[in-house]
C-alpha cells in the first residue's frame, strides 16, 4: 500500500499537465490502481506492462481527489486491495473460480476500455 500512496504523491505534479483526463470516476480509478497493484504482486513479470497503467491511474486519483478523498484514500485503496487479493471463490462469494475470473476480466476491461483507451489515456489513438 505504501508504494501506491507514493505513486499517488508522485503523480500530484502531473495534474498541471494539459492532457485531458478521461471522464472516469475516482472510485473506478482507485479500483483500477488496486487491480494493477495486485496483478504486479501476483505476477511480477507484469510489472513493466502495468507501470504505465499504475502511473495513469495514480494521476487520475490525484487529479480527481478532494482533500477529503486524499484522507480517505488509504482506507479505500486497502479495501480494493483486499478484494482483489482475496481468494473469493473459496469463501463462496462468488461461488466459483469462473465467477472470480469473470470479475477480474470485467475489471481489466473496464480499466482498459473506459480509461486507458479514452481520450487522454496512455493508449488513446486519434
Amino acid at each position: 500500500m505504501h508504494a501506491a500512496a507514493l505513486l499517488v504523491l508522485t503523480a500530484l505534479p502531473l495534474q498541471a499537465q494539459t492532457d485531458p483526463l478521461p471522464d472516469f470516476g475516482l472510485d473506478s480509478a482507485i479500483t483500477c490502481l488496486a487491480y494493477s497493484t495486485v496483478d504486479v504482486e501476483q505476477n511480477p513479470a507484469s510489472a513493466a506492462d502495468r507501470a504505465q497503467w499504475m502511473v495513469f491511474f495514480a494521476r487520475l486519483v490525484a487529479a480527481k481527489s478532494t482533500e477529503a478523498d486524499v484522507t480517505a484514500f488509504p482506507a479505500l485503496f486497502a479495501r480494493e486491495l483486499d478484494f482483489y487479493r482475496a481468494p473469493s471463490y473459496e469463501e463462496g462469494t462468488p461461488a466459483t473460480p469462473a465467477e472470480v475470473d469473470e470479475i477480474l476480466t470485467g475489471t481489466a476491461k473496464m480499466c482498459w476500455y473506459e480509461a486507458l483507451a479514452a481520450e487522454g489515456g496512455p493508449f488513446y489513438e486519434g
